[in-house]
């Protein structure tokens, strides 16, 4: 039940709080402290004068008594409980508005989290520079409702500006204007010297003595950089008579901060592909091992402004050899440096200091562990360095499978060298070098014959000597012809109609040739080198041995193979015979389809011709 006494002093409490402002608990106890003692004195010393009046006798000693005991002592005790019990309440609701205040603190950083948060998710999937330019106009306006509208101009990779971006509905013509005026150099000279990025309407600000904008009262402006460098500038312009709280001033910055680090995000996706695509391109290039890396590491020294580079290959002992060195690097031993961090590291880019120097080293990683390492070293923006780890780090792992594949190339064609000599001496050992010593025997028998003046017998001899050098001399030319095939050689049907060409120039016989002018197309460029040299030795046994009438070449594609057939009507041979003159040729086929994966038939017998089929799986032969 509440006391009605209370009223005035509740009402004067109130007017001294203010309008609508709530009387807390302690105030109402400490005016209660007061008023309650002297209320209870007043009491007493009003009791104390109607007893006196109505009992004069009484003496003023026990009248002085009843007044400081119940008068004086009585509210004393009242008033210092009334004061612990205030102190309580006090330090009780202080507890709850600190706790309130701490509640709206964290919802509103919560708040501003989350919206941060969800600036961050959506600056993620903006893959271009545009889309990012239309977000960064509309998030300031989401994140504080005093933001009318907003402007940005970027600038380029030579800092030079882009046309200005406006959010609002402005004539393109007034924009085009507004952004020459932007751009001129008085109102950049004044922008840049600018400290305090923020200005009310009539106070001495460029951007806002030509602004197309209609109720605007200021305008704050938000550089867009990252690590000293600046993507473009942001103005927000305020809605009238609307200022901007120090909550929002902060929401604002965090906001800014984001887009920047996004815009840098985004240049260095745009390097690292425009860098890879210039790789990709040097790669097509028709250079050696050295020209191509001192290509890539001139690449990568563009793209991450550094003042010297060198690249290092592994060699088989562990020391590092330079293959490709630019730059002046002064009295600094990269080569040292490069020694120390390939055995430190675990194939991460490090970066350390010579000096005033900043070394980047960053081990070329490959399959069988590091195969190098690129240097780099810049003596002014050490952060550049540190920006660009990952990318030189990727075009490292990129260099380190080019000289993976150069050593591999290399052992292929060392062993492809090996195996065509071997081919080469077993042919000329049982080819050439036994016709020679045929030559050699007859040509002591006719010289003895002559000596004996065996005449008649040494000119048949002589003749027949004759025979067997044109042979060998046909054999020699088969033999140089198949090796003038070189990948620049025409697709697999032409190279067998010149090996038929000069068949039947050689022996003048007609070949029969039916060829299938796509099968090549399917087989690589080694592997119709090698069906064409089959065919080539083929037409020599026939030649050579056959004697026949009827010779026929056909080339085909049957489902998933592709067949070469040569056929004659001559008088055969028995495969399974060992006479060495009939099998060296088909040795050398059956190692050269060996080589292919194909399968070689050769079907003969006495008097019945002979026929040699290879077939080629196309999974072996491209």
């Amino acid at each position: 039940m509440r006391s009605h006494w209370l009223v005035p002093f509740r009402s004067l409490a109130a007017r001294l709080h203010g309008p609508g402002a709530p009387i807390l608990l302690s105030n109402q106890i400490a005016w209660l402290r007061w008023l309650v003692p002297l209320f209870a004195l007043l009491l007493v010393l009003a009791h104390q004068i109607v007893e006196r009046l109505w009992f004069p006798d009484d003496s003023a000693f026990h009248f002085a008594a009843n007044i400081i005991v119940y008068g004086v002592l009585g509210p004393s005790i009242v008033w210092l409980a009334l004061g612990w019990i205030k102190r309580k309440v006090a330090h009780k609701e202080k507890a709850e508005a600190e706790l309130v205040q701490a509640h709206s603190d964290l919802t509103s950083l919560n708040r501003r989290v989350s919206f941060l948060l969800h600036v961050n998710q959506r600056l993620a999937q903006v893959s271009d520079e545009d889309h990012l330019a239309e977000l960064t106009l509309q998030l300031p306006g989401e994140a504080v409702p005093a933001v009318v509208s907003s402007a940005m101009v970027r600038f380029d990779e030579h800092h030079q500006p882009m046309p200005i971006a406006y959010r609002g509905a402005l004539d393109e013509t007034v924009l085009a204007n507004w952004h020459q005026y932007l751009s001129s150099q008085p109102v950049q000279k004044r922008c840049q010297s600018c400290q305090v990025h923020a200005a009310q309407v009539g106070q001495d600000c460029p951007l806002l003595q030509h602004l197309p904008i209609d109720d605007v009262s200021g305008i704050v402006c938000q550089p867009l950089a990252r690590n000293d460098r600046e993507f473009g500038i942001l103005g927000m312009f305020l809605h009238a008579e609307s200022k901007l709280t120090d909550e929002e001033q902060e929401l604002l910055d965090a906001v800014t901060a984001e887009i920047s680090t996004a815009f840098e995000n985004i240049r260095l996706r745009t390097r690292e592909l425009t860098t890879f695509y210039d790789i990709n391109e040097t790669l097509q290039l028709r250079l050696d091992l050295r020209g191509l890396l001192n290509r890539i590491l001139h690449l990568t020294m563009e793209t991450c402004n550094a003042d010297a580079g060198s690249l290092a290959l592994k060699e088989s002992d562990g020391s590092l050899t330079a293959h490709a060195t630019l730059g002046d690097w002064g009295d600094v031993d990269w080569l040292a440096l490069a020694t120390r961090a390939l055995g430190d590291t675990n194939g991460e880019a490090t970066i350390t200091r010579h000096g005033r120097t900043s070394v980047l080293c960053a081990p070329m990683m490959g399959e069988d562990g590091a195969q190098g390492v690129i240097v780099l070293a810049n003596r002014q923006d050490a952060a550049a360095l540190r920006r660009q780890t990952r990318l030189i780090s990727a075009i490292a792992g990129q260099a380190a499978l080019l000289a993976q594949n150069a050593h591999l190339y290399a052992e292929l064609e060392n062993q492809a060298i090996l195996a065509e000599r071997g081919r080469l001496a077993r042919e000329m050992h049982d080819g050439l070098a036994q016709t020679l010593g045929y030559l050699k025997m007859r040509a002591r028998q006719i010289e003895r014959w002559l000596g004996a003046g065996q005449s008649e017998k040494a000119s048949g001899a002589l003749h027949e000597l004759a025979d067997t050098a044109d042979n060998a001399y046909l054999d020699l030319r088969a033999a140089l012809d198949g090796l003038r095939l070189t990948s620049s050689a025409p697709d697999l049907a032409a190279q067998l109609r010149r090996c038929v060409a000069d068949f039947q120039a050689q022996s003048g016989q007609t070949v029969a040739l039916a060829l299938d002018s796509q099968a090549g197309s399917a087989l690589s460029i080694s592997a119709q080198a090698h069906l064409t040299r089959i065919a080539q030795e083929s037409l020599t046994n026939i030649r050579k041995h056959a004697n026949a009438t009827q010779v026929r070449l056909t080339l085909t594609t049957s489902g998933d193979r592709v067949q070469l057939l040569l056929e004659d009507n001559g008088q055969g041979f028995d495969v399974g015979s060992d006479e060495p003159e009939t099998h060296h040729g088909l040795r050398m086929m059956r190692e050269r389809a060996s080589l292919l994966g194909a399968e070689l038939q050769v079907t003969s017998a006495p008097g019945h011709g002979t026929q040699v089929r290879v077939q080629i799986p196309l999974k072996e032969g491209t």
